[in-house]
């Protein structure tokens, strides 16, 4: 009885695993109008909840920590502070979240047909790119209300968004594998996000935090993310070396998410 084994090396794993991800391009397409359409479809307000949500935010933290607390914003209104950190964090919070849990709401297909699982994350974490636009607009008029409207603010965003895109890719790869098999992950997302914010300096500034620790707190990229916002907001010069520094651990937060994902997706039919 003569026995064939066919194998592939690595490069040729990746390879065909690129590949799919184009043949299945339209699948992927298909993923995002459905989740763009499940989010906004049968909502009384529809996309207003996506401007509300920072919004509302944005005007408790400005009368908590600004009218009882006094922290200090750098020489924006309270409000523009505030919201120049609430547009990124709730559409990066909300798309972890989500992908997190994306294995677990696409399991009645995922166990009947055959298509790369990174599908499923990765249009969710597009589909997030709705409610950043959405917001992004919102910052943008407000900052133009208050008198703190750069070029800037225009100019930065591409790279901020590509940073807030792999930090998110990279997390929600790793938790929805994750929870694809341990289902009490759920209730650790909800703690994770919570921590993240605390080490964000969504509340505060980052110029509050202590000269020895700043550098660590960018190893946080969405830490960059929001004081480079704050810095347009302020047309202040950007520092790019921590801007560096959050680019790298958010390419390197990708490509772990990626190579993490892909080791556990053979398992996934099994475990769902």
């Amino acid at each position: 009885m003569t026995i064939t084994v066919i194998s592939a090396d690595r490069r040729e794993r990746w390879l065909q695993f690129l590949k799919d991800l184009w043949d299945y391009r339209e699948l992927f397409q298909t993923f995002l109008m459905r989740d763009i359409k499940v989010r906004y479809k049968q909502t009384v307000l529809g996309v207003l909840w996506v401007i509300l949500q920072p919004l509302f935010m944005s005007g408790a933290f400005a009368m908590i920590f600004g009218g009882i607390v006094r922290m200090p914003t750098d020489g924006l209104p309270y409000t523009l502070f505030y919201l120049g950190a609430l547009v990124p964090w709730t559409t990066f919070s909300s798309a972890l979240s989500a992908s997190a849990l994306s294995m677990e709401a696409n399991a009645h297909l995922i166990s009947k047909i055959y298509f790369p699982r990174l599908v499923a994350p990765g249009a969710v974490v597009c589909t997030s790119l709705v409610d950043f636009g959405i917001g992004w607009v919102l910052l943008n008029g407000f900052a133009l209300w208050q008198g703190h409207w750069h070029w800037m603010l225009i100019a930065i965003t591409p790279l901020l968004l590509g940073i807030q895109i792999l930090t998110v890719l990279g997390a929600g790869l790793v938790l929805a594998a994750l929870h694809a098999q341990y289902r009490d992950v759920k209730h650790l997302i909800v703690f994770l996000a919570q921590l993240w914010m605390l080490a964000t300096p969504v509340i505060y500034p980052a110029s509050a935090v202590p000269v020895w620790a700043r550098d660590w707190l960018f190893l946080n990229p969405m830490a960059g993310v929001v004081t480079a916002y704050r810095a347009a907001l302020q047309n202040a010069p950007v520092d790019w070396l921590q801007m560096g520094l959050s680019l790298a651990v958010a390419l390197s937060s990708a490509i772990f998410g990626v190579w993490f994902f892909r080791r556990r997706e053979t398992y996934l039919v099994d475990i769902l």
